[in-house]
């Protein structure tokens, strides 16, 4: 990397460990990384060029508006191709009318306003010139209208665009949680072609919205854990209600999750009941947030109602004391309840996502082999990641048999990849399934 290249016998050399091998200059090199958010120390950076292709939200965003606009309305989408093809003409016309000016006036000799070969050039230049302009201009306008038009479905995009940084967020929980652009933009093209057509633009982005929104939850539950599923819901909901509707403070979610950082000791802990840690959490949420302030003080003035529903059975069901029952909309009081009762925020969370979203988001669809297949495709195999003791491969022969559908099974293993590869050229040529058992 840092090019210590040295003549040798007449030839450009640098070193490879002890090796000693010639340099062009022409050499380049390129290293890639899986990794989502690397991170490389100072003196790397200066030494090389750092490209993030990760889509930004931005981007992402522009693009899945181009898509639902080419589907739902394709002659707009056609309109705004044939303005950036004609505005780079019209800019590739004046460059060269530039050019022939500029070409002219150099090459004129004596008084320019004798010489009628360069009068007439510049006079048809600025003719050009001119009508180009009033194209621009007209252009312009009907790009301004058809990007109003473009506009209407910008919520679609937005929300969906917002979706897709969600589930990257999962890689964070489990690495095996990795979802690729080509899979989600294929899933919205697959929602704007199934979700209920409405003449009524609003009511057709509310739809599309739902329906995608669902769409989402469902498949990728699909590969999540069961532990991990009530997660991800809870995500969505946050990602939903802090990006795109603005109604939670990013900051909140984040002392939800780590009760905050400590830079200062907190007062003596009031009470013998509530435990240490709790109670500096309880006087740093006070102290972090507007919203709680004056929370610690209110607790130790009265602390019999904090009491009540410390010993509860159902603390999900009680209403705080006020003035926080009604000053603190339904996420803030998740982080009362995890400084009361920490242990019951996992159904605090579950009533959070039903309230919010609906009650068919807390409960994930069984698995549907048939779905799973409807899904997929002649280059999208399926996988089963199998937990101790699970065999789906009764289900899914009684599945082909259903099709009349020929499975080869074969179970992976030493020499046996030279086998699979012909059964799965075999499969190819004649329409049957290959079952890659013990893949690892």
């Amino acid at each position: 990397l840092r090019k210590q290249t040295f003549k040798q016998g007449g030839a450009l050399c640098i070193k490879l460990g002890d090796a000693t091998v010639e340099y062009s200059e022409d050499f380049k090199f390129y290293i890639t990384t899986k990794l989502r958010n690397p991170h490389y120390a100072p003196e790397l950076c200066t030494q090389v060029s750092l490209l993030n292709f990760m889509t930004t939200p931005e981007g992402l965003e522009d693009q899945l508006l181009g898509i639902v606009v080419q589907r739902e309305r394709p002659e707009l989408e056609e309109e705004k191709t044939k303005l950036v093809l004609q505005g780079a003409e019209n800019a590739r016309q004046l460059k060269e009318i530039e050019d022939k000016i500029l070409e002219v006036l150099s090459s004129s000799e004596g008084n320019i306003l004798e010489d009628e070969t360069a009068i007439n050039v510049i006079s048809s230049s600025k003719t050009l010139s001119n009508d180009i302009a009033q194209k621009q201009v007209n252009a312009e306008k009907t790009e301004k209208k058809i990007d109003d038009a473009r506009m209407g479905y910008k919520p679609v995009a937005r929300h969906v665009s917002v979706l897709f940084f969600n589930i990257s967020d999962l890689a964070a929980i489990e690495p095996m949680y990795q979802y690729s652009l080509t899979w989600f933009v294929n899933l919205f093209e697959d929602t704007i072609n199934k979700a209920e057509k409405h003449r009524d633009l609003a009511k057709r982005i509310e739809v599309l919205i739902s329906y995608f929104t669902y769409s989402l939850y469902v498949n990728v539950c699909r590969s999540l854990f069961e532990k991990d599923k009530l997660l991800f819901s809870f995500t969505l909901c946050i990602s939903i209600k802090a990006h795109i509707k603005k109604q939670i403070d990013m900051a909140q979610f984040r002392f939800l999750l780590t009760g905050g950082i400590s830079t200062s000791e907190p007062p003596a802990n009031p009470s013998a009941w509530l435990a240490d840690k709790l109670w500096a959490e309880m006087v740093r949420l006070s102290e972090s947030f507007e919203v709680f302030e004056g929370l610690s003080d209110s607790y130790k003035s009265d602390m019999e109602p904090w009491r009540e529903i410390y010993d509860s059975a159902e603390p999900t069901s009680c209403h705080f004391p006020e003035p926080w029952n009604t000053r603190l909309d339904q996420f803030q009081k998740l982080l009362l309840l995890r400084l009361i009762r920490p242990d019951k925020l996992v159904l605090g969370m579950q009533q959070f996502v039903m309230e919010q979203m609906g009650r068919k988001f807390i409960e994930p669809p069984p698995f549907d082999l048939d779905r799973c297949y409807q899904d997929s495709s002649s280059l999208t195999p399926l996988i089963f990641v199998l937990s101790p003791g699970s065999d789906p491969m009764s289900a899914l022969l009684k599945y082909a048999d259903t099709y009349r559908i020929n499975v080869d099974i074969i179970s992976l293993g030493q020499g046996q990849g030279p086998k699979a590869a012909k059964l799965i050229e075999t499969a190819q040529a004649n329409g049957g399934w290959v079952v890659l058992q013990n893949c690892h």
